[in-house]
């Protein structure tokens, strides 16, 4: 699944869906004003399964803490949002935007934060960008490696549970008790430094999905052991780079509608690819985008490189420059711009 987002001059936002579900990106004080009621859920998590939201809010937040903008954000759309626990909660927030979802708000309040946001089902986690580029890719990794198991192994890794924890809860006690739910065993909980969260939730999520989103705050990840029915914790290693978040990061800023801003004049984009191939991606961007775009295959193929390589990446508010380098480079392909024209060849680029 991948959807793309193009800012334009106007402050007309250009949403294009491909493959599947499309989520939005724009950027809200005091008023929330919903399309439509809903309660708060019950403090207790129940497997039941998750609606797809309709509706609209306009939300005008000046200078709101992120941890009360978010609770007001879950009294509106279905979403649970989890945020990294290297994220200041008393960040101050301020927007003025009309959305349709929870990941459309978060992303705003991630722009120009050095913040990225990523969704795993109806979870969104907000992070630093770095991590939130790669979260869909290393929880698709592990789901992988379940899916290989035996079926009597693989059965209660891949239901869906939704979990809570309570204020104070202990991350490590936390992922020991769900592993445990699920009939497997934590080998070395101690690898999990110790921490004391607020009061949070996840939707229902596959194992893989659960530990992925609970363990990459540490630059942690997992491994499973099906001999024993054991799962070890493992360092995140060459997945990711997770820079640190400096000072300035943590501070408030507050550009207005700052999710519908150019760059240099320019248009942007936002995308997110998930395991396509290269040309496809290629297809969607000349029909969704009208971009004119001529493949070199002879010199590709000459080159011993191809278009079906398929590629995983995540952008944010990137121009077409970035945004073609970032979907070029892990299949070792380059482009040249000749005019309105966009040439694919056979590149400098190293596979990654």
């Amino acid at each position: 699944m991948f959807s793309v987002q193009s800012k334009l001059p106007v402050g007309v936002t250009a949403f294009i869906v491909m493959n599947a579900v499309c989520i939005g990106l724009r950027a809200q004080d005091g008023d929330d004003t919903r399309g439509k009621a809903k309660s708060l859920r019950p403090r207790v998590a129940t497997a039941v399964p998750a609606k797809i939201s309709q509706r609209t809010a306009t939300i005008h937040w000046q200078r709101v803490p992120l941890r009360d903008a978010l609770a007001r954000l879950h009294s509106l759309f279905d979403d649970t949002v989890f945020v990294d626990r290297r994220i200041d909660p008393s960040m101050r927030v301020s927007l003025d935007i009309e959305a349709g979802s929870a990941e459309e708000v978060v992303a705003a309040i991630a722009a120009g934060r050095e913040l990225g946001v990523a969704q795993l089902g109806t979870a969104v986690y907000l992070g630093p960008s770095a991590v939130a580029g790669q979260l869909r890719a290393i929880s698709a990794a592990r789901s992988q490696e379940v899916g290989r198991l035996p079926s009597d192994l693989r059965a209660s890794l891949t239901q869906k549970q939704p979990t809570d924890w309570t204020r104070l809860g202990e991350p490590r006690r936390l992922i020991t008790s769900i592993v445990e739910q699920r009939g497997w065993r934590l080998k070395n909980a101690d690898a999990i430094p110790h921490d004391l969260w607020s009061a949070g939730e996840l939707p229902g999520l596959t194992l893989a999905e659960q530990l992925t989103v609970l363990l990459i705050g540490f630059d942690l990840t997992f491994e499973l052991r099906p001999n024993d029915r054991s799962i070890e914790i493992i360092p995140l290693k060459g997945f990711i780079k997770t820079p640190k978040m400096n000072e300035g990061s943590k501070q408030s800023a507050t550009p207005a509608n700052s999710a519908r801003a150019k760059k240099d004049g320019k248009h942007v984009y936002t995308l997110r690819v998930q395991e396509q191939p290269v040309g496809t991606v290629l297809q969607e961007l000349s029909k969704r985008l009208h971009w004119a775009i001529q493949i070199d295959e002879e010199s590709i193929r000459a080159a011993g490189k191809s278009l079906e390589k398929r590629v995983s990446f995540s952008v944010e508010n990137a121009d077409q420059e970035h945004l073609l380098e970032a979907l070029l480079r892990p299949a070792g392909l380059d482009y040249r711009l000749e005019g309105e024209r966009v040439r694919i060849i056979a590149g400098r680029y190293d596979e990654k």
